[in-house]
């Protein structure tokens, strides 16, 4: 028992503690960066954001409507008989397959572009 105390004792004594191994230093950097995304992905909307939201809904809606009410000027619908008898032509469009060809094409690219782009972004992020 004591040889084996006095062993790990001598191998204790031998490792070097000063910097520790690059291994531990990764695997010690992904657990906070992940700890890190879990406390920011949980925030709670706050009570100031609650309220400024509100506030600029009211303000949006309010602001125009007190402006009218300053003036006099009422807004009342006007209700007009429905006419029932529909008359419905669709006009006659001329399309030229290759602008709609070019337009997709370049739609595509756009669209693979930024998926490649994201893709790189959050490969070089991740490390």
């Amino acid at each position: 028992m004591n040889e084996d105390k006095d062993r790990l004792r001598g191998l204790f004594q031998e490792m070097k503690l000063d910097k520790p191994s690059a291994g531990f230093e990764s695997r010690l950097m992904q657990s906070i960066h992940a700890i890190t995304e879990k406390q920011t992905k949980k925030e709670p909307i706050s009570a100031k954001s609650i309220l400024a939201i509100i506030g600029g809904i009211l303000g949006i809606l309010g602001i125009p409507a007190a402006i009218l009410w300053w003036l006099g000027i009422s807004i009342k619908p006007e209700i007009q008989p429905i006419e029932t008898d529909f008359s419905f032509s669709m006009p006659v469009i001329n399309i030229n397959p290759a602008i709609i060809s070019i337009a997709s094409v370049c739609l595509l690219l756009l669209v693979t572009d930024m998926l490649i782009r994201r893709r790189i972004w959050e490969k070089k992020n991740k490390d």
